[in-house]
């Protein structure tokens, strides 16, 4: 299975909540600020 990577700028409170949202569905997340 390929691996599923996602970037997402902004470590606001909607940025947290997009990323732990994403790696509870097996994605690999990278917050950046």
């Amino acid at each position: 299975m390929p691996s599923r990577k996602v970037i997402v700028i902004g470590a606001g409170i909607g940025g947290l909540t997009a990323g732990a949202l994403l790696a509870r569905r097996g994605y690999q997340v990278l917050v950046l600020d």
